[in-house]
């Protein structure tokens, strides 16, 4: 199977940057959720509660984090602001991050209409503010099947997007391996027109549900480390 696609997302819940190509590590793609918007609980932002994240734009560089926030604001937030060590809940797992200082983030409190703060991950941490899995890997035959209209892969938000379909147990490129781990059970944020930020429901949710068990794409494991480049064919067994 050819990668058709790669994604990561700096900023959990934020808008896709596509890729290339991209370092594959024990946490996944290089700088994939690697910063998060945390709210006054504790708990890692994610659509289902501030579906405007999705219209939130990042960029990252070696020195800082910028944000644009849906054209209306923009921030630049210097990685060297990530001091304060604090444990963020992402669906029940503490993950270690340092928190910039809220004075920076008045925009993104005014944008999303809450108070928020913003994290990047520990370097020691064992994983990244992801929801599962460090890999999630969907096909261009899947979204085929589902076949509804103004769907498009980006509802699901994978990092990995493979031409055609089928199953495998592992997919191998010229230096990684991907292992599967689960299928993904979808949620609500696939009803989340990802452009305006908008809930669109009930679909493509009700279908999945009916027709897919509620599943869409595959999280994987990281086997082995290595790149992974748009356009290299995978081989699967």
């Amino acid at each position: 199977m050819r990668v058709a696609a790669l994604y990561v997302y700096p900023v959990k819940a934020c808008r896709a940057i596509a890729v290339e190509d991209a370092k594959l590590g024990p946490l996944g793609l290089e700088h994939d959720r690697r910063f998060a918007f945390v709210l006054p609980d504790g708990k890692a932002a994610t659509q289902r509660d501030e579906p405007l994240l999705a219209t939130i734009h990042p960029k990252l560089d070696d020195q800082a984090l910028g944000l644009d926030f849906g054209g209306l604001a923009q921030v630049k937030v210097l990685l060297s602001s990530f001091t304060q060590r604090t444990l963020i809940d992402v669906w029940g797992n503490e993950i270690a991050a340092r928190a910039a200082p809220e004075s920076l983030l008045s925009e993104a409190a005014d944008y999303l209409g809450t108070r928020v703060r913003l994290v990047m991950l520990d370097p020691e941490a064992q994983r990244a503010f992801v929801d599962s899995q460090p890999v999630l890997v969907t096909t261009t035959g899947m979204l085929s099947k589902l076949n509804i209209p103004d769907v498009g892969m980006e509802r699901f938000r994978p990092n990995v997007v493979l031409e055609g379909d089928g199953t495998w147990r592992e997919l191998r490129a010229h230096e990684a391996i991907l292992e599967y781990a689960k299928p993904c059970s979808r949620c609500e944020v696939t009803t989340i027109d990802q452009a305006s930020g908008e809930r669109r429901g009930p679909e493509p949710l009700r279908t999945l549900t009916k027709r897919f068990e509620g599943n869409f794409g595959v999280y994987c494991r990281v086997a082995r480390p290595g790149r992974l480049r748009r356009g290299e064919l995978l081989h699967t067994s």
